[in-house]
């Protein structure tokens, strides 16, 4: 397993690296006025792309500082600058105008966070990311609905553990308590990216707008629900 680890860092530290262009390239080519453009059906629609590339830029705030903040500065690893009471005064799961203003502060405020990524890659062992753990606790009885998907979280983690080649696991004991590992928390950072530039992609097939970028199928591009 541990050589496994270490092929793949390369390839995640790639893939992260080309994500903020890759999120430029698709957005360029949304006029600003369809930015809010959204439907109910199908759930997928439901986020318009401002609020996908919002929640793009917070995807590795939310692992990187609340899930795994307190372990990655015991290992000397600083935060680009940023306001954190302002960004937790949102929803949580995306960056608030309050912090980023417009498409190209959320861009950059995206690189920051990716590029503090690329360090930890560059700078820890395949032991060293899977010693670093967290723990994502979701109630099993709860069904979310909103503009992401209707499921109950606990399905999409159980999903997600299967996924990932390691690095995820659920504790038999306590339905959904699920320790993830920090190489595990690092390619979620990635393949989140991918899905929402997707579905970014799927939206601006509903405006007759082509999608720019061809993304790799891997991770949840891989399940048909996240791709089709």
């Amino acid at each position: 397993m541990t050589e496994d680890i270490r092929a793949e860092i390369p390839h995640l530290r790639k893939g992260l690296a080309a994500c903020p262009g890759w999120v430029e390239e698709e957005f360029a080519g949304i006029p600003e006025a369809r930015m809010g453009f959204a439907q109910q059906e199908p759930p997928w629609a439901r986020w318009p792309p401002e609020v996908q590339l919002r929640h793009m830029a917070m995807v590795p705030v939310r692992w990187l500082v609340e899930k795994l903040g307190e372990a990655l500065q015991a290992r000397g690893y600083a935060y680009p600058p940023f306001d954190a009471a302002a960004l937790w005064r949102g929803t949580g799961r995306h960056v608030p105008r309050e912090v980023c203003p417009d498409k190209a502060s959320l861009l950059a405020f995206m690189r920051s966070f990716l590029a503090l990524a690329a360090d930890i890659l560059d700078r820890e062992s395949p032991e060293g990311l899977r010693a670093v753990t967290c723990l994502w606790v979701v109630d099993p009885e709860t069904v979310r609905e909103d503009g992401a998907a209707i499921e109950r979280p606990i399905d999409f983690w159980r999903m997600a553990a299967r996924l990932h080649p390691v690095g995820v696991r659920e504790d038999p004991r306590g339905p959904g308590r699920f320790t993830v590992e920090l190489i595990a928390a690092l390619r979620q950072i990635y393949w989140e990216f991918l899905a929402h530039i997707r579905t970014t992609q799927r939206l601006k097939g509903l405006l007759g707008l082509p999608a720019r970028v061809k993304l790799p199928v891997e991770g949840y591009l891989t399940v048909p629900k996240f791709y089709d």
